[in-house]
């Protein structure tokens, strides 16, 4: 069976963490084992511009030969509060300018990726292995606010979370309700239809 080459430009380990276990359980679940699946993170780190920019380079370099198509590529920004089709349309602008014609999958966490950490709070709760349901703030475009209640959310449990509470990103993305988490966010609800849509794609490559 073909290898499947999944590229990925984020902004943090956050979306890093998050992302690449949602894909791998979204590819089990439409038959497709983890075990085809190469995921390759040309980036992770210093926020939306130097995504946008490392994405413009390597479409660059496609055009140029200088790089391969992946088989699927991830593009993650935080919508910031502008808004899940202000940046998804962002990154389409760049990317259909450059003409890339491998599949690109757009990801934008509203206002950041905490949000859908914590978007499942029974999810959440089974992942912490607490008692209550941990609490989790309604929907409010401030800054930090998501990334406090990750925190604080974990400081309950009384473990020691270097990071917050990212580290908890793969175990929360095996867990959650993708169903729950895609009516509370209608951006998660778009990448996930997206993402769902083109890897039963290549199951069904695989099957003929």
């Amino acid at each position: 069976m073909d290898e499947i080459r999944i590229g990925y430009f984020l902004e943090d380990i956050g979306q890093e963490r998050f992302l690449e276990a949602l894909v791998n359980r979204v590819a089990r679940e439409v038959g497709l084992p983890s075990r085809r699946l190469r995921h390759e993170v040309r980036n992770a780190t210093g926020g939306r511009g130097v995504v946008l920019d490392e994405l413009r380079r390597f479409l660059r370099d496609v055009n140029h030969e200088r790089e391969c198509l992946f088989t699927l590529l991830v593009v993650a920004i935080d919508g910031d509060c502008h808004g899940y089709r202000e940046r998804r349309d962002e990154i389409r602008t760049i990317v259909e300018q450059s003409g890339y014609p491998g599949l690109v999958i757009c990801a934008v966490p509203n206002p950041h990726i905490e949000r859908w950490y914590l978007a499942d709070p029974r999810g959440l709760q089974q992942v912490l292995e607490v008692s209550s349901i941990p609490e989790v703030p309604s929907y409010k475009c401030e800054r930090g606010r998501y990334k406090q209640a990750l925190r604080d959310a974990i400081r309950e449990t009384g473990i020691i979370a270097p990071l917050g509470g990212l580290e908890y990103g793969p175990d929360i993305a095996e867990v959650l309700d993708l169903y729950t988490v895609g009516k509370v966010d209608a951006g998660f609800k778009h990448f996930l239809d997206e993402l769902q849509a083109g890897l039963i794609l290549f199951a069904r490559g695989q099957e003929e």
